[in-house]
């Protein structure tokens, strides 16, 4: 009876444990996803500012930047940053201008770009691309 009531006790532990398990994992991949969003605000915000981008044009821009951030390149550098640097401090806008310039010197961004801007936004881009 006591090795019933023993096995009994060590299963529904188990169960507890791989619940917990999996409720962090929803957890962390929510809040990486929502720094994402974050970071993504952040670049089409500023995006719009430099390129003057419309309605359609910031929604267009917002799926691109999301996609690029979620590659395996944003996030080795988005990584490499820590998670308290990449969320943006009031003043600090060194890890978006970090992360913008990244955006804008890969080629398969410029290329998603290239159908979103017009010819004058196309051109105002090139000035912003890193040498």
């Amino acid at each position: 009876m006591k090795k019933v009531l023993f096995l009994f006790f060590a299963c529904s532990m188990m169960q507890i444990s791989a619940q917990d398990l999996s409720s962090m994992t929803k957890s962390n991949s929510s809040s990486s996803s929502s720094m994402i969003e974050n970071l993504a605000a952040d670049q089409v915000k500023s995006l719009t500012k430099k390129l003057n981008l419309n309605d359609a044009q910031q929604e267009q821009v917002s799926g691109l930047v999301v996609s690029q951030l979620k590659s395996e390149k944003f996030q080795k550098m988005l990584g490499s940053f820590g998670a308290s640097k990449t969320m943006k401090s009031e003043g600090d806008s060194d890890q978006t201008d970090k992360i913008q310039s990244t955006l804008l010197s890969d080629e398969s961004f410029q290329n998603g770009m290239i159908p979103i801007l017009d010819e004058i936004q196309m051109i105002k881009m090139k000035t912003y691309i890193p040498k």
